[in-house]
């Protein structure tokens, strides 16, 4: 949803009071003001160059579902890709120290076809307010660096709204205000960036939605390679 009115009549108000006009806050900059430590600044998904895509064991992109007892309540489609100029994208002759970054488009209340051997739910359920998307395993190689598509989030949330990102046991999660308005065919790009290539399909995702709480596969980074100290901080404090 478009912010213009809010941000106009904000300036407006400054101009007639007196008061200096400040540019706008980055929306996912906004996020992260008087957050704890744990928490990442996002990184914007336009703002990346990138490479070829890694073709895994079901091809280019893992196509599954999110479910919770045998039910849909959301779509999840991943792929992984190399740093622009890198294509194909092959981590066994891929140069030491190349950095891949892990995509996920997530769509609650929708589920298309799976990818074999991922089964197929029979029934979907609508989603009111989806509420996060996360890792469920180590995010091993971790650089710091995640984000998500702030052109999705401002098409899809209720003015106003943006999300967060957080590290917490080494395993990153994208949250929003249940009042933020995601909810059923409603798609959010999210990524994050490691040192790791993947070792396949088995990695497992967590998504809440209409306070259910669904898994999914998707590609799984291989184990080993320093883990950001913001994950550290998280773990300590």
């Amino acid at each position: 949803m478009s912010r213009a009115p809010l941000l106009l009549s904000t300036l407006l108000v400054a101009a007639c009071s007196g008061a200096p006009i400040e540019e706008p806050a980055d929306p996912a900059e906004d996020a992260t003001l008087a957050e704890p430590d744990n928490v990442i600044a996002p990184t914007d998904f336009a703002s990346l160059t990138l490479g070829g895509t890694i073709q895994g064991p079901v091809g280019p992109e893992v196509e599954a579902s999110l479910s919770a007892d045998g039910v849909a309540i959301a779509d999840i489609a991943s792929r992984v890709q190399c740093p622009d100029g890198v294509d194909p994208c092959d981590p066994n002759t891929a140069e030491e120290g190349t950095i891949y970054t892990y995509i996920y488009e997530v769509r609650p209340g929708f589920d298309g076809p799976n990818d074999p051997p991922f089964e197929m739910p029979e029934t979907v359920r609508p989603i009111e307010s989806a509420s996060s998307f996360a890792l469920g395993f180590p995010a091993h190689g971790f650089t710091g660096v995640a984000g998500y598509s702030v052109y999705d989030a401002d098409e899809v949330l209720a003015e106003g709204f943006v999300g967060s990102i957080s590290c917490v046991d080494n395993q990153i999660t994208w949250s929003f205000p249940e009042e933020s308005g995601w909810s059923t065919g409603e798609t959010i790009t999210f990524f994050w960036q490691t040192t790791q290539p993947p070792t396949g399909p088995d990695g497992e995702y967590r998504f809440v939605g209409d306070e259910l709480e669904a898994t999914g596969p998707g590609p799984l980074p291989a184990e080993g390679g320093e883990i950001a100290a913001i994950c550290e901080t998280a773990q300590s404090g």
